[in-house]
């Protein structure tokens, strides 16, 4: 009877692991990473994603303003992978470039995560 119910077990723990295993990742897919189309006479067009900051800044210039703050992933317990903190370049009359990576202290390890095109951007981080 004991035996019946350890294999019930590993079965059951078997089925878990198979049903875990087939969830779909969590993160940007590439339809995501752009949202909104972005018309060829912008310059976010000659951006792409997992370009640095620093090619960014040397291809379409220095944003208006930039923010910085931390993804969840930093509050994760022994999580060790570079998306702990984000970066936002904002620039007027175009929108913001995201970038992802880092531990949040340096520029370097951050690349392009997310581009929003909005022709209604502030280009400042006020809150609204």
């Amino acid at each position: 009877m004991l035996k019946n119910y350890i294999n019930h077990f590993f079965i059951l723990l078997l089925f878990i692991f198979i049903i875990s295993g087939c969830k779909s990742q969590s993160g940007v897919s590439s339809n995501d990473a752009i949202p909104t189309p972005i018309p060829q006479t912008s310059k976010f067009s000659k951006v792409q994603i997992g370009w640095s900051i620093a090619r960014v800044h040397d291809v379409i210039g220095k944003p208006t303003d930039t923010r910085t703050y931390l993804s969840g992933k930093t509050f994760i317990p022994m999580y060790f992978g570079s998306d702990r903190a984000r970066i936002e370049d904002l620039y007027k009359g175009e929108g913001r470039i995201i970038y992802t990576g880092g531990s949040g202290l340096t520029n370097q390890g951050y690349t392009v995560f997310k581009i929003i095109y909005d022709p209604t951007e502030s280009g400042y981080n006020d809150k609204k």
